[in-house]
């Protein structure tokens, strides 16, 4: 079911374990219809796809993340959606999440991952494509600019769409994620194809600090809509909010946008209809919209059907833009006999983390490659100057610990040693990470065992319930990393 105009909904490919979930479980009002699920599994996609195309999305854009040949969170993607019973009936894309660390980007780099694209997605029948193209979004185009500079990144995006060509497609098409109309100017000096965003969740606020009403949020998204097709030379495919409320991920002390409601949803879609049937504007949109998100329950932009408001936001979407009848009968798993879906519950109560068996739910957060465990140790190789680790959810009382202890090796690549700084970060339920949520130790690179105990209750923001955990091995690419074990200690 659909109808004239392309309603896309990125993915966040982020629910793969139940200590993933841990975090929402605070907010029990977002728990989805299918339960904490395991993405990856074909029948739950088969259940997403079937609610997406019953209310007239016709394409996700499944966040995909390539950091110079380094990939991660592709089960949503490949595990799941590719072994769907139908996916046949709903197309995909990829919004590229080049949150990479500086000077990783390169004409060879660009080169590399559209090669990739072409051997693993573009050629799919159910890739999306606009204008005959295979469609890509970049969430980052900061990133190519900072590495490449802006006719470096043209010429990249020349050779890029080049080897499309002669993979037998009809070429390239590449979407900027933008927030004004500066950068709007920048992508068409590159050579994107259209503008987008992937979320504006600061607009339209006034004086209320971090707590502002969604509806004035989408006025926000209004103005700006009309300011970049006023100043952009290129078409805008419309960027549509669910929502924001980042607490589960950074803190009760972060932005939330108040009072969203499938009624306000409905509201901000007719917004974008209307602009998309106007005579002036309709010269310079695409007929696409694209929506934060399907399951972006972190950051409370989410519309995939769920305990608050059911199945509200995707009748929102039917009713907007399709022409089927408002009423209708939404069949879920438990009317049919299937499910549930819930992962087991983590162990939230853990403190203490050896690499015995698994990873213990430490996982790469960033600027790591081969994150591994064998022989009783989490290893891994750095890949920039900002790696980290990141552990999985908890719930700990700051009061019944003093210090956490690491016991690693650092080994540089060329066998030379050298000194540098290992840093824990943590959260809490009310503070979410920062240096000032830190604790500092000098490390040392000598392809030695060393025990680096962190004295945490020194620092007044030890304190309340921790959340998690982050540990930042070293400053540098190159390194060989081995970790034994992970306590926090009384």
């Amino acid at each position: 079911m659909r109808g004239p105009t392309e309603v896309g909904v990125y993915y966040f490919p982020g629910w793969k374990n139940a200590g993933q979930w841990a975090p929402i479980q605070r907010f029990p009002e977002r728990k989805p219809v299918l339960g904490w699920y395991r993405e990856g599994d074909p029948e739950v996609a088969d259940w997403q796809i079937k609610w997406a195309v019953e209310h007239g999305i016709t394409f996700f854009a499944y966040d995909w993340y390539w950091n110079q040949g380094n990939r991660q969170l592709e089960h949503a993607l490949d595990d799941g959606y590719f072994k769907a019973r139908y996916r046949h009936l709903l197309k995909f894309c990829l919004l590229w999440a080049n949150h990479n660390p500086p000077h990783t980007s390169s004409l060879e780099d660009c080169l590399a991952v559209t090669r990739f694209w072409i051997d693993n997605y573009f050629r799919r029948p159910e890739h999306l494509t606009i204008d005959g193209k295979p469609a890509v979004f970049i969430f980052s185009p900061g990133r190519l600019t900072d590495d490449l500079g802006s006719a470096q990144v043209k010429a990249a995006f020349t050779a890029m769409r080049s080897e499309c060509n002669q993979a037998g497609l009809k070429g390239l098409y590449l979407v900027a994620c933008v927030g004004d109309a500066g950068q709007a100017r920048t992508a068409a000096l590159e050579g994107y194809d259209a503008i987008s965003a992937y979320n504006w969740p600061g607009l339209g606020m006034n004086s209320e600090g971090m707590y502002a009403p969604y509806a004035s949020l989408i006025q926000g998204y209004q103005r700006n809509w009309q300011h970049l097709i006023e100043q952009s030379a290129l078409p805008l495919i419309l960027p549509i909010s669910g929502g924001w409320d980042s607490r589960p991920w950074h803190g009760d002390n972060n932005l939330v946008r108040f009072g969203r409601t499938p009624a306000l949803f409905a509201q901000h879609l007719l917004d974008a209809k209307r602009l998309l049937d106007s005579s002036t504007a309709k010269s310079k949109l695409k007929n696409v919209v694209i929506i934060e998100a399907w399951n972006e329950f972190g950051e409370g932009s989410y519309i995939e059907p769920h305990k608050e408001f059911g199945f509200g936001y995707l009748d929102a979407i039917r009713q907007v833009f399709t022409d089927a009848q408002i009423e209708h009968t939404d069949v879920t798993p438990a009317d049919v006999g299937l499910g549930p879906y819930d992962l087991p519950a983590s162990d939230l109560a853990r403190t203490d983390w050896d690499f015995s068996r698994d990873d213990a739910g430490w996982k790469g957060a960033m600027n790591l490659a081969d994150v591994t465990v064998h022989d009783g140790l989490l290893t891994a190789r750095t890949i920039g100057s900002d790696p980290a680790f990141g552990g999985p959810p908890i719930q700990a009382r700051a009061s019944e610990y003093s210090t956490v202890a690491v016991r690693m090796k650092l080994t540089r690549k060329d066998g030379s040693p050298f000194r540098d700084t290992v840093q824990l970060f943590w959260h809490t339920r009310q503070l979410p990470e920062s240096e000032a949520t830190s604790s500092r130790l000098e490390a040392m690179g000598d392809g030695e065992w060393h025990d680096y105990v962190f004295p945490v209750a020194r620092n007044r923001r030890w304190r309340g319930i921790i959340t998690q955990l982050r540990l930042d091995p070293c400053a540098q690419a190159d390194v060989n990393l081995e970790i034994q074990s992970i306590r926090m200690q009384h």
